[in-house]
């Protein structure tokens, strides 16, 4: 499937002015860099030429504890399941197109203990992720600062880190604990996004979303700290504000891109996903409203 056209509906409602914006913020990914391309030539350290520019190296000792929390688990008492087999793969080279634009995050002063989550590139200094990596309504807690590792490789980080206090989250969430409106935002210093990329964001029809083949890749909890693992299948459901999917997660991929591969080669994010329920993974869905919300935090 091809992704949608961008539309503009008449004004009047507040739905109509969401949708004013496109209902595809289009991804870019290949673009950067000049649209360079490196040969695939085997036996070639490939990390090393597209980490050459950035201050990569080894991820400090406190951030490669194996103590770290998750904080969906304590917001939610485990939220996510994998079905059946288990049939996540890692990542083999995550400094690579779409991976590097995914990032792990560890957050402090949420929880009073570090918790981690996943994120994703959606702007030059733009990171989305779930609302509850950043800020608890349950405690009415929220994080004091946040690391941002793109493409982390166990304790590489080819493309640097940084450490941020600058976050947000939806109003409803913060307010109501909305678990539609469970999506959060991150703010960097450095525009990583101008070299790395960074993911399109969609807001797609029901009939669209229906039994679309989807991808996601976070950093769960369960596997080797700090490694990117990758899992696809079908939109089971598509709910008002949430879509529910098959494919396998685990906690610690929180706030992961649920993507659509294109056609066209864009990388489309429909979902974010949040949390798992009754035995199905849920994503927050990206509707014409949410689109709104989360393209006005792209900076």
């Amino acid at each position: 499937m091809s992704r949608p056209a961008a539309t503009t509906p008449k004004a009047g409602s507040r739905k109509a002015a969401a949708a004013a914006l496109p209902l595809v913020r289009p991804s870019r990914m290949l673009a950067t860099n000049g649209g360079g391309r490196l040969e695939p030539v085997p036996g070639f350290n490939a990390v090393r030429a597209r980490s050459e520019g950035f201050r990569g190296g080894r991820v400090p000792a406190a951030l490669r504890d194996r103590r770290l929390g998750v904080a969906g688990d304590i917001e939610f008492a485990r939220p996510q399941f994998t079905f059946g087999n288990d049939d996540r793969v890692p990542i083999s080279d995550a400094s690579a197109l779409p991976w590097r634009c995914v990032c792990q995050l560890v957050v402090e002063g949420l929880f009073g203990q570090e918790v981690l989550g996943t994120g994703w590139l959606a702007g030059p200094h733009t990171v989305i992720t779930a609302g509850h990596n950043l800020f608890s309504p349950s405690t009415g807690r929220q994080a004091s600062k946040v690391w941002v590792m793109p493409g982390r490789a166990g304790d590489a980080v080819p493309y640097g880190l940084e450490a941020t206090t600058q976050f947000d989250v939806h109003p409803m969430w913060r307010g109501q604990g909305d678990r539609n409106c469970d999506v959060g935002v991150v703010w960097l210093d450095a525009p990583m996004g101008e070299q790395l990329g960074w993911f399109g964001i969609g807001a797609y029809s029901d009939a669209q979303l229906r039994g679309l083949i989807v991808n996601n890749a976070g950093y769960p909890a369960d596997k080797p700290l700090g490694t990117q693992w990758f899992n696809a299948g079908r939109v089971l459901s598509a709910k008002p504000q949430a879509l529910t999917y098959g494919l396998d997660t685990e906690p610690g991929q929180s706030g992961s891109p649920i993507f659509h591969f294109t056609e066209d080669e864009q990388r489309i994010v429909v979902a974010v996903h949040a949390y798992g329920d009754s035995g199905e993974n849920i994503g927050v869905r990206v509707t014409a409203d949410m689109l709104a919300t989360l393209a006005g935090w792209v900076r």
